[in-house]
């Protein structure tokens, strides 16, 4: 009553309001009301898409959140698929776009080694190097010869001689330096490993068949032209990779010119920097060049299992055999541009599987950066890329209103240099001491332990193998192999036979017939099954449990993540 009382003698006394708002402040905590959200379409889209980000980044386990990932779609994800060797003409530009990638030329990488270290591990293996050199192409003439006289041999010679010489070279520089640089020893080396890649790119324009889609979904004719998301998926194989179970150390922006973390030989004092800044693509990429779209199920494989105690990238060698093979009219400046783009797409995709073995994926960002070093040779012509990756979320998200700096990835680049002239008299001439250099910084660059937690975003299994349960530890792991072997699903994709488009959309000539077909239902199996849309396998009557209330379950139980 005492309250009811000051409620009425403040309305009719406006004075005494100020004693009534007092008295409840001290009785009564403040009252939090729920954000008011806006309902229009795209913020909606927005919210659930980052509630989906949240969910992934919650799950304890690497194979759960690859499996987690493919959950909305159980056909995989309609895909830009992206292979290592195919490289278009004009593909720089695209490749810095999905990548995020800013580029930097640069004249040859920083050494850390002195001049006299430099001179004397040059002339230790230099006399192994001409050996291997002088053997391989002798072989590689052979060969040549051979197949010449017998048309029904496959042509692989000039690929065969680059790894080769490939492998080689990666022995000589490893048994010469690994006993003064225990990194090296105790580096895992991988031979042609499987490199995949999952990604999401927003800005995309968008093209007639992503507008009839929105307006099919009753999207307001303002947003039918907005940018759209691509999942990009990329495919790569390089000849070898060397990991370690420490990072590369972070690098500073000013990476070629700053001499407080790496020392300098004295020709190295000038080096100039010329960028390639991302560029504003605009274009389709199936048109443009001709890349096809597939449904895949997203998954990112750094080359090894999740399990693997080396799960840090150090150096990986790739050939671009096919590359020399590009038309003349190009040009060698695109040529150049050819080599940057594979390089950096093959950076981008192995530290983005790396990335993903730590916890981190496409819907969260890194907390902290990933370095690796590439080389791309075919033998005698070498470049050499340093990356660090910095960011690898790449949606539209509420932060690009808020923060107009975006993050972006850097690459530093070398041009191709020839590491020798010739070959005469079974004599190496011509040899180039700046690639070996570049070579020698490449192979002493030393991981480093880091101060902070590697993986914030794992659980304390880490890897579905030290999950308690068997059973879901059985069912995660064969389920993790099956999105990785890209089976076909059991039931294939539906679709709508060239027959029906005629006579059943473009005319309708069969008004009478039962409407039992998907498209007839205005359903889109495609883009909406699950998953997880299935029971789990059938268990026989005689295998099942002898209570009454589990005789009653006839299928196994599946353990998909709560998505």
């Amino acid at each position: 009553m005492w309250s009811i009382g000051i409620l009425k003698r403040s309305i009719i006394n406006p004075s005494s309001r100020s004693i009534f708002l007092t008295k409840v402040s001290q009785n009564e905590k403040l009252v939090k009301y729920p954000p008011i959200l806006d309902l229009n379409p795209e913020p909606t889209k927005l919210r659930s898409e980052l509630q989906f980000h949240e969910k992934i980044r919650n799950l304890h386990t690497i194979e759960e959140k690859t499996i987690g990932i493919n959950i909305p779609r159980y056909y995989g994800w309609q895909s830009l698929v992206i292979k290592d060797k195919v490289i278009p003409y004009d593909f720089l530009p695209f490749s810095q776009t999905i990548t995020k990638t800013k580029i930097k030329e640069i004249d040859t990488l920083p050494n850390c080694l002195t001049n006299e270290d430099c001179k004397h591990f040059i002339e230790a293996i230099k006399p192994q190097l001409e050996d291997v050199f002088v053997y391989e192409y002798n072989r590689n003439r052979s060969i040549k010869a051979l197949e010449n006289y017998n048309d029904t041999l496959e042509t692989t010679s000039d690929n065969r001689l680059a790894k080769s010489i490939v492998d080689q070279v990666n022995r000589i520089f490893l048994a010469n330096l690994a006993s003064e640089y225990p990194h090296l020893f105790e580096a895992q080396i991988d031979y042609e490993p499987r490199i995949e890649a999952f990604w999401n790119v927003h800005g995309f324009s968008a093209t007639k068949d992503d507008q009839e889609i929105r307006k099919k979904k009753n999207e307001p004719e303002e947003i039918l032209k907005n940018p759209v998301d691509r999942w990009i998926h990329y495919f790569g194989q390089p000849t070898i990779q060397l990991r370690h179970n420490l990072p590369l150390e972070i690098l500073p922006k000013d990476y070629a010119l700053s001499p407080n973390s790496l020392s300098f030989d004295s020709n190295v004092h000038n080096i100039k920097y010329k960028e390639y800044h991302i560029p504003n693509y605009d274009y389709d990429p199936k048109i443009y060049h001709k890349l096809a779209y597939e449904r895949r199920h997203g998954v990112s494989i750094p080359g090894f299992w999740p399990n693997d105690d080396q799960k840090f990238g150090f150096l990986s060698i790739h050939t671009n055999e096919y590359l020399e093979n590009r038309p003349p009219n190009f040009g060698e400046d695109e040529h150049q541009e050819a080599i940057h783009a594979q390089a950096i797409l093959a950076s981008f995709a192995w530290l983005l599987g790396q990335a993903h073995y730590q916890g981190f994926t496409t819907c969260n960002e890194i907390t902290y950066p990933f370095v690796n070093q590439s080389i791309i040779t075919n033998g005698k012509l070498w470049s050499f890329y340093v990356y660090q990756l910095n960011t690898v979320r790449f949606f539209k998200s509420q932060d690009e209103i808020n923060c107009p700096i975006k993050p972006f990835n850097d690459c530093w680049a070398t041009r191709t240099s020839e590491l020798f002239q010739n070959i005469k008299d079974n004599k190496v001439v011509g040899w180039n001491d700046n690639v070996l250099k570049n070579l020698l910084s490449c192979y002493v660059n030393t991981p480093k332990n880091r101060d902070h937690n590697l993986c914030p975003y794992l659980g304390e299994e880490k890897v579905v193998a030290n999950i308690n349960d068997i059973n879901k530890r059985i069912w995660l792991h064969d389920r993790h192999k099956l999105l990785l072997s890209h089976r076909p699903r059991h039931h294939l994709e539906p679709e709508i036979y060239d027959w029906e488009r005629i006579y059943k959309i473009q005319f309708e000539t069969r008004p009478f017939e039962a409407r039992r077909r998907f498209f007839e239902l205005g359903q889109d199996p495609l883009n909406e099954r699950r998953l997880n849309d299935h029971l789990g396998y059938y268990i026989p009557r005689k295998y099942r449990n002898e209570n009454l209330r589990m005789r009653r379950k006839r299928f196994e139980d599946t353990y998909y993540p709560n998505i």
